[in-house]
């Protein structure tokens, strides 16, 4: 069997990226180069021709040259970002010609060239990060969700939240990398700061009574699952609680499965609560999230799981 060459779309340094390249590399019989995708300004990385002699190219971090039609998987992992600007561009219409540029450059490369697997398309990633269209999916395939309400209407607001006697967490819609937003409780003071509420649409949700927290893997038709034990709203501002590895319910995992197919994602990184009297309810699913901390923290065997998934992937696709 020849070998297989992966590519992983990311973030420049991506501890997760690096993490799986070294194991794949170690472990099959895999080539696969890390891609900065913020790195595309100021670099020679990318080339694209309709006209024969130019194939479809781009760089790896380690300088390597790709064709792109040579590839037979791409983990699409964290591709939506800024690029890194030299400091002497400060003219915003500059700045946002790059950064389109090449994120629309590099997208329509391999939309037009790349034949392999994705992990996972990248149009169903984009849609599936919607948490408005997550939440009518789980709704659909049997979850209970959380009311929830998103709105810029303070008074739309207001009434939203003295129906639930203020028991109401607020959340960004979609937020932004360089300015992560942790859940939290509503400040009732602040319902009434009606310049900031009409700012943008934010995300006013039902609180959750509980403790018992799962951070679920889904890998394909592979799953697997930690309970975080913790009594903040939103866990990952404090990780010095018990963590434990947690055994799926077979209901369960198969409703986690019939999301990935609905949302038309490969794998997914879902977060739900159980509430108190025992039922799982949907928070949200990131088709990319974070998940090698789980592996330090109750020893669930993630690098090996992920690696083996991709090389599968890999192994059946028909080229």
């Amino acid at each position: 069997m020849a070998r297989k060459r992966f590519a992983i779309f990311t973030l420049a340094d991506d501890f997760h990226a690096l993490v799986i390249q070294k194991a794949l590399e170690d472990n099959y019989d895999v080539s696969c180069g890390v891609v900065g995708v913020d790195r595309i300004c100021g670099n020679d990385a990318l080339t694209w021709s309709n006209f024969n002699g130019f194939g479809p190219t781009f760089s790896t971090a380690d300088g390597e040259r790709i064709d792109v039609r040579n590839l037979d998987l791409i983990w699409w992992r964290r591709a939506h970002v800024l690029q890194n600007i030299p400091d002497d561009v400060t003219d915003p219409a500059s700045i946002d010609v790059i950064n389109n540029d090449c994120r629309f450059a590099m997208l329509g490369m391999l939309l037009n060239d790349f034949k392999g697997v994705w992990i996972s398309d990248p149009q169903a990633t984009r849609h599936a990060q919607n948490k408005l269209v997550q939440l009518r999916i789980a709704e659909r395939i049997g979850f209970r969700t959380p009311r929830t309400l998103v709105s810029q209407n303070e008074l739309a607001i207001q009434e939203f939240c003295s129906l639930l006697d203020n028991r109401v967490v607020v959340k960004v819609v979609r937020g932004a990398k360089s300015a992560p937003l942790l859940t939290t409780m509503i400040d009732p003071s602040a319902l009434q700061e009606v310049d900031s509420i009409r700012l943008c649409p934010t995300m006013y949700q039902e609180f959750i009574p509980g403790t018992r927290h799962v951070r679920a893997c889904c890998f394909g038709t592979t799953a697997y699952a930690a309970l975080l034990e913790s009594k903040d709203v939103d866990w990952r501002d404090n990780l010095d609680i018990p963590v434990s590895v947690f055994e799926l319910p077979e209901p369960l995992k198969a409703r986690l499965q019939a999301a990935l197919k609905a949302l038309g994602i490969k794998m997914g990184i879902f977060d739900l609560k159980f509430d108190e009297i025992g039922e799982p309810v949907w928070l949200e699913v990131n088709p990319q999230g974070q998940f090698l901390f789980l592996e330090g923290l109750c020893g669930l065997p993630l690098t090996a799981a992920f690696t083996e998934y991709l090389y599968q992937e890999a192994a059946g696709a028909i080229r």
